[in-house]
């Protein structure tokens, strides 16, 4: 037999070993967060409040009437945000800092799932903490964003952050 036809056989000793090497640290690594979908939920809550957030600041920039609502009083544009929800407990009033017993979520608001283990907070801020926007769409001043903040949002498994710039630019980091 031809001696260059047995060597082109086959995978040599060295390769075999780095193949099982790389699996075995893929397998330890990538595997188990298929295993659950937990490691997904931290940054699909943070993309359900980039996108609150951006509405109500959207809100803010557009319904700038000083007597929408009556005469001296326009619409809250302020998210509240407590460890398991957020939302806008009440549309008329901006001193209404905490939610009322029953209180149910409309597009801006969210219940986090008994299910995820997921708490949602201002870096810095007691809860509930509430982000406020001005006409320009900046963090206004009586919020507990003033000037800009980080929301955390953290899982059993990762933790993520939402950041809002004190231009208004909101954010994922």
């Amino acid at each position: 037999m031809n001696k260059a036809f047995l060597h082109s056989k086959g995978f040599t000793l060295i390769e075999l070993v780095v193949i099982i090497l790389l699996l075995t640290i893929l397998s330890v690594t990538v595997l188990p967060r298929f295993q659950t979908t937990d490691a997904y939920e931290a940054y699909t809550y943070r993309s359900q409040l980039i996108s609150a957030l951006r509405l109500t600041q959207q809100r803010a920039m557009q319904q700038t009437n000083p007597n929408a609502v009556g005469a001296g009083q326009s619409f809250c544009h302020q998210i509240i945000i407590e460890n398991k929800r957020y939302g806008i407990p009440n549309r008329l009033d901006c001193s209404v800092t905490s939610f009322p017993t029953g209180w149910e979520p409309d597009e801006t608001g969210l219940i986090v799932d008994p299910s995820h283990d997921i708490t949602i907070s201002i870096s810095g801020s007691a809860n509930p903490s509430n982000v406020a926007f001005d006409s320009w769409g900046r963090p206004a001043a009586t919020s507990d964003c003033a000037g800009g903040c980080l929301i955390d949002i953290t899982s059993a498994v990762d933790a993520v952050q939402i950041a809002i710039e004190p231009e208004g630019y909101i954010h994922g980091l």
